[in-house]
Order: C-alpha cells, then sequence, then structure tokens
C-alpha cells in the first residue's frame, strides 16, 4: 500500500457565502492524499500503472473553479467523492482545504474530508 500525495494545490476560485466572495476569486490551498497499492506501479515503473498526479491537480482546478461552492466543506466532500469515482484503484480519499483570511484574527479556516470504498 501507499499513499500519493499532493500539497499545497493552490486554486482561485468563487468560493463563500457572502456577496463580496461571490464577485471575487480568492485563492484556496488543497491537500489530497489517495491511498492505493503500489505493486503494480513498483513493478512496472510506468505512470500508465499509477495516476498521474498533475491530471489530479488539474481536474481538481477545473471542479473548484466550475463548480463555485459556497462552502468549503461541500467542495471537500465532493472532491474526496470525484477522486474515488475517477480512480478506482484508489480504497481512501482525504481532501484538507485551507482558505485564508476566511477568519477575522487567523490565518484562515481549514476543513478535511476523508471517504473511502
Amino acid at each position: 500500500m501507499g499513499t500519493l500525495s499532493i500539497r499545497e494545490l493552490r486554486i482561485s476560485c468563487i468560493v463563500g457565502v457572502y456577496p463580496d466572495e461571490r464577485k471575487r476569486e480568492q485563492d484556496i490551498f488543497v491537500d489530497v492524499d489517495l491511498e492505493m497499492d503500489f505493486a503494480r506501479v513498483a513493478a512496472s515503473d510506468h505512470l500508465a500503472d499509477t495516476i498521474d498526479y498533475t491530471a489530479v491537480a488539474e481536474d481538481l482546478t477545473a471542479f473548484a473553479r466550475d463548480e463555485r461552492f459556497q462552502i468549503i466543506e461541500t467542495l471537500a466532500q465532493r472532491a474526496c467523492a470525484r477522486l474515488l469515482e475517477r480512480h478506482p484503484q484508489v480504497w481512501r480519499s482525504r481532501v484538507v482545504i485551507r482558505k485564508p483570511g476566511a477568519v477575522p484574527h487567523a490565518q484562515g479556516a481549514v476543513v478535511a474530508a476523508t471517504q473511502e470504498r
């Protein structure tokens, strides 16, 4: 078993419930952990036998930008489900989203969602 991770993926998107948040993009930062069996790719050493993390990053970026979520909890939960749906070799997905500046006098808000088969 192993974990493929992406850290601090910056996505500029519309996210939030307040009127000013619905008018301008803001940056969120996404961490992804995908748990899967590395045996096949370890034996072959070929990209076709694993998950292309660049493609995952591009897909999550497009997903967040297109959906224009109001709540980051919703984005995290749906991103987990999307990862499981699109990558059948993954048995557990975890998505952590950081929204800087969301809370006065704090670095920001953070949510985490985990789903497994």
